[in-house]
């Protein structure tokens, strides 16, 4: 029991600071992320949080494998160089001892990661798909005057003034960003003003006073308008109705996000079961001789995971379903060969 306290200790000492440095990290990332955001549409301070809460449980599940592979190496790398780990074995204690005392807690971090990745994530990633439909659909568009490189759905749009807190806007330019026939159709209007609103499901931009510009093969015609409207239906978000259980269907059935879907499962299970298909990599990577070996552990650990993502990852892109079976059967038995021949023989 008091090996267990020690050891778990030192796990909780590394594990913690880790954790909170790259959670720290990706919070950074995804309000950069979610800021990209307000340059379509208008959300309010209260907004933005909401949209931060959503992708919570996916910033979660992926600090959490990484945290939890490192603090277990580390920690018992640590142990080693302060001397503390040889004394243990040289009382008779069996590195297979680490394994056992690491191996609840491996379990428990993979069923939380099973059940952040496999519940919680994909109803994140619906409401936060869904409220940015929503948000859009209420033609609440952030269009700022003065500003190059803004999109209204198929159109590149300059404004020159805008009313504030309304959709009404003066001296506004469209470029037509539409192709035919894999042909760019080159249309431009020039509007002395332009309102948009929510007509019935349908998003129009009426334009007053202007001119539109349209290439007819080697000629450009030239339109005058008093009053010209441009319509677009609103389209619903498609996976708004999706169940947890359907969500994950969309992997086993065609459809035009069964790709991704079947690669997000396979990703999301392979990293879920990381922390306990792991379990003789820490022993390997973590139990030193101090008087011999020099203290690479972190560059070693760092290796290790790189080379588990990308085999993840390539899993997931080109054998989703059976590289489900067979990349954990491999970083198994290449962990345990690793803990046999260079540990287990000599302690």
């Amino acid at each position: 029991m008091r090996i267990k306290n020690f050891l778990f200790h030192s796990f909780a000492q590394i594990f913690f600071p880790i954790f909170l440095v790259l959670f720290f990290i990706a919070s950074v990332v995804i309000f950069i992320r979610i800021a990209s955001v307000t340059f379509v549409i208008k959300i309010s301070f209260f907004e933005l949080l909401s949209l931060y809460f959503y992708t919570l449980p996916t910033m979660i599940f992926f600090v959490i494998p990484l945290s939890f592979f490192i603090a277990c190496v580390l920690g018992l790398s640590r142990l080693s160089f302060d001397y503390e780990l040889p004394v243990l074995f040289a009382l008779g204690m069996n590195p297979q001892v680490i394994i056992k005392i690491f191996l609840p807690i491996a379990l428990l971090a993979s069923f939380s990661l099973l059940i952040l990745s496999l519940v919680l994530t994909p109803l994140s990633d619906v409401a936060y798909r869904q409220f940015l439909e929503e948000r859009k659909n209420s033609i609440n568009i952030n269009l700022k005057a003065g500003e190059f490189g803004q999109k209204l759905d198929k159109w590149l749009v300059y404004v020159q003034k805008g009313k504030e807190d309304t959709n009404v806007y003066e001296n506004i330019v469209l470029l037509s960003l539409a192709k035919e026939n894999n042909k760019e159709n080159q249309g431009l209007i020039f509007a002395k003003e332009a309102k948009i609103v929510n007509s019935n499901g349908t998003m129009e931009v009426i334009l007053e006073n202007g001119k539109v510009y349209r290439k007819l093969g080697e000629y450009f015609e030239r339109i005058g308008f008093e009053q010209l409207i441009l319509r677009n239906a609103i389209q619903a978000f498609d996976g708004a109705k999706l169940g947890l259980i359907e969500y994950w269907q969309q992997a086993f059935y065609s459809n035009k996000r069964q790709e991704k879907t079947k690669r997000n499962l396979s990703m999301s299970i392979l990293l879920s079961l990381f922390p306990l298909m792991s379990l003789f990599y820490y022993p390997f990577l973590g139990i030193k001789n101090p008087r011999y070996q020099k203290n690479y552990t972190i560059l070693q650990a760092m290796a290790i995971v790189g080379l588990f993502y990308a085999l993840m990852y390539l899993c997931a892109s080109y054998i989703p379903l059976f590289g489900l079976v067979l990349l954990p059967l491999v970083w198994i038995v290449v962990g345990y060969w690793l803990y046999w021949h260079y540990i287990k023989r000599f302690y």
